[in-house]
């Protein structure tokens, strides 16, 4: 089952049925991050796992430790059974945790830190009557801020801190990885269309990394010249999963 599970990914992953449901964004997070040996990688607000999903299937012979922090019950109980039904039981584990208040591993445990944090401030477009889903989507308890300080705190020095956000607001991320002491090393914008402004943007840093900022050839999802919602092949080639 397994197996299967694995060729069809993201297709069929348990989500709760009242609450967040995750995007491309994710998907396109778990292709961005760097991984190499072995390496310790933790997932703030992970959800119901599909970022430490995908990075593990595509790191298959990397020695990956994944661990995955949430504070929705319905979403651990999600991510719990996605991954056994991918058989990562070996490789991922998820525990309950506020990204808030960050007692749930100690400082400095990890090799790597990921997250989609919460894009929009609390007020900005319509709340979501579901709780879970409505955290999900604005800062309701958790700001930008409290992310990336729990992931400066929790990544090891000189290890990476990987997010993806929303492009509008990427001056705001810039700035508050710049703050918690963490460099930021490549940054890649995702459009949808050539002739559209970047959606969300891939943000890499190391903590307390020297300064030098690579500026990588932008993602164009969408094929302008297909009608319809047509992947191009680089962005097929870049994340596979997107065409499932």
């Amino acid at each position: 089952m397994s197996s299967e599970a694995r060729q069809r990914f993201p297709k069929g992953l348990k989500q709760p049925e009242t609450g967040f449901r995750f995007s491309i964004d994710s998907l396109l997070l778990s292709s961005f991050v760097p991984v190499s040996g072995k390496t310790d990688i933790l997932d703030l607000g992970t959800g119901c796992g599909v970022i430490p999903l995908g990075i593990a299937l595509n790191n298959p012979d990397s020695e990956l430790s994944l661990t995955g922090v949430d504070i929705s019950p319905d979403m651990l109980k999600s991510a719990e059974q996605n991954i056994n039904l991918l058989g990562f039981a070996d490789k991922i584990k998820i525990i309950e945790g506020d990204v808030s208040n960050p007692i749930f591993a100690p400082a400095e445990s990890f090799d790597m830190v990921v997250s989609n944090p919460p894009y929009w401030c609390e007020g900005r477009g319509r709340a979501c009557p579901d709780t879970d889903r409505n955290r999900a989507r604005f800062e309701v308890e958790t700001e930008l801020e409290d992310f990336v300080k729990t992931a400066a705190r929790m990544v090891r020095f000189r290890g990476k801190v990987c997010f993806v956000f929303i492009a509008e607001r990427v001056t705001q991320l810039l700035a508050a990885l710049a703050y918690f002491k963490l460099e930021p090393k490549r940054i890649k914008f995702v459009h949808s269309r050539i002739d559209r402004p970047a959606k969300v943007v891939l943000v890499e840093a190391v903590k307390r990394g020297k300064s030098g900022l690579i500026v990588e050839q932008p993602l164009i999802l969408f094929d302008e010249k297909k009608e319809g919602s047509v992947y191009r092949q680089t962005a097929l080639n870049y994340c596979k999963f997107i065409a499932v």
